[in-house]
């Protein structure tokens, strides 16, 4: 589940820009960097040392994020500020999408109706109605009421929660969640609420929020699948680069792995690494609809990885997507995997679990690797396209 005991992350990142993101930027006078990313493109965006979830995720929900990359020689130091950065990415998309869906059934209410009828000049559509309320007045005196509204809301959505995905002990935390949902969905929802009690759509409209808010809430499993995958597969990446140096600086003439839990051998080789800019990047990339017909329901997540290996790994991956799950839990993994094969195999298991968390929430996903022999490193590509 979603939070921290403390709101800031320290964890550097580089946060590309989408059109949108660049135009509120300059608009307000902030200096952007000129990026080169992963993938050789350039983009242009900002670098943050420390972040909270919430800034990141109002940049997500706002449409301004394309990709956010963590680049460096070493994942491990880092680890659960990267599972932390990788759930709060996540739940941007599913607060993004929410939010995306709630106000295009906000555009089929009878108030709004009424009002491009009445207003042919400013009709309200999905590019519009962002800017329908831009000093934020529309809500001013609604405080108490947009209160009662989230609250019954989230309690509802909470009562069509399947049993057993929502123990007593998890009501707090699932209400919580809930309660962010709503918390970044446009002001303009809740001024076409308030109004919309005078007409006779309004018990579908709150309906229709309340349905679609108890699904997003059953899609945090997946967060945590997805953060600990990711982590575990940009440490195998961090093991391969490692392995590499050590190989070409010892020429094999010893055991590699004495080598590697060797502390200060270890440490001496990730400042060669840094020393010589030989990074790797963890990548989010956020796909928007308005900027390419087709991937708006994409969410990708890339990792750069130097083992050498490649048709090993590319076996590896597709045969964990087939694992039968049903005949192996992953506590049952932890108790009878050695340290060693838990180790390089962990990663690839979580596939299998994230695939059924997936389809449970009707949300595709693929994971595939591909290769760039010209810059030695294998592409691993994890996809969720949701419906």
């Amino acid at each position: 589940m979603e939070g921290k005991k403390n709101p800031q992350i320290n964890l550097p990142l580089r946060l590309t820009l989408t059109d949108e993101g660049i135009l509120f930027f300059r608009t307000h006078n902030k200096r952007l960097e000129k990026q080169r990313l992963s993938d050789n493109t350039i983009g242009y965006g900002i670098s943050l040392s420390q972040y909270t979830a919430a800034s990141v995720q109002r940049m997500i929900v706002a449409d301004y994020a394309s990709r956010i990359e963590v680049v460096r020689t070493a994942f491990t130091v880092k680890r659960s500020e990267i599972m932390d950065t990788s759930k709060l990415i996540f739940y941007g998309i599913l607060y993004k999408r929410f939010n995306t869906y709630v106000l295009s059934r906000v555009l089929k209410t009878t108030f709004v109706a009424h009002w491009n009828r009445a207003n042919p000049k400013k009709i309200l559509d999905e590019t519009t109605i962002k800017r329908f309320d831009a000093n934020g007045k529309l809500t001013i005196g609604l405080d108490d009421k947009i209160g009662r509204y989230k609250n019954e809301i989230t309690v509802k959505a909470l009562s069509m929660l399947p049993e057993s995905s929502s123990p007593k002990e998890e009501q707090a935390k699932l209400k919580m969640l809930g309660m962010k949902y709503l918390d970044n969905v446009d002001a303009f929802t809740w001024y076409v609420l308030s109004v919309s009690e005078e007409y006779g759509d309004f018990d579908s409209l709150f309906l229709s929020i309340i349905k679609n808010l108890s699904t997003y809430i059953e899609k945090a499993k997946i967060a945590e699948y997805l953060s600990l995958m990711i982590m575990e597969f940009s440490i195998n990446a961090e093991l391969s680069q490692l392995k590499q140096l050590s190989s070409r600086i010892y020429k094999n003439k010893v055991d590699i792995n004495k080598i590697l839990s060797n502390e200060i051998v270890r440490t001496e080789l990730l400042k060669y690494l840094d020393k010589h800019q030989e990074f790797l990047t963890l990548s989010w990339i956020i796909h928007s609809a308005r900027t390419s017909i087709g991937t708006g329901n994409k969410f990708q997540i890339v990792i750069f990885n130097k083992d050498q290996e490649y048709q090993k790994l590319k076996q590896d991956i597709n045969d964990k997507k087939s694992v039968d799950i049903r005949k192996k839990s992953l506590l049952d993994y932890y108790q009878d995997e050695t340290e060693e094969k838990m180790g390089s195999d962990l990663g690839l298991y979580y596939l299998s679990f994230m695939d059924e968390a997936c389809r449970e929430q009707q949300i595709y996903f693929e994971a595939n690797i591909n290769q760039l022999p010209e810059r030695g490193l294998n592409i691993i590509t994890l996809t969720l396209r949701f419906q």
